[in-house]
């Protein structure tokens, strides 16, 4: 009992409302998929650009008022393939997505 008193918040387990690595595989996730392209979408509406989606890189996830889905896109820009970094903010429950940003990955 006296070595539960001294874990430290990482050893129980994932910060409630850190960013997190999705579990492996989430890059093939229909969904995840569809709310990347949803990003894609967005932005070339916003920005006016011509981005065709590729595929989905990377996913990581942050629980806040719904979940914050941080994703790394490959695109195609003009017949290159370029990455993006894309935040989509969900509320399943509400039927709601919004693109929080759209920019090069560094």
């Amino acid at each position: 009992m006296a070595e539960a008193a001294h874990d430290s918040p990482r050893q129980r387990g994932p910060l409630v409302g850190g960013i997190q690595d999705a579990p492996a595989g989430r890059e093939n996730d229909l969904l995840a998929i569809e709310l990347a392209r949803f990003a894609v979408a967005e932005h070339n509406t916003k920005a006016n650009a011509l981005l065709e989606f590729e595929r989905l890189v990377k996913v990581r996830l942050q629980v806040v008022a719904g979940c914050m889905h941080y994703f790394t896109i490959e695109v195609n820009e003009g017949g290159a393939k370029k990455l993006y970094e894309a935040k989509v903010w969900e509320k399943a429950w509400e039927n709601f997505k919004q693109l929080q940003e759209f920019k090069p990955a560094a």
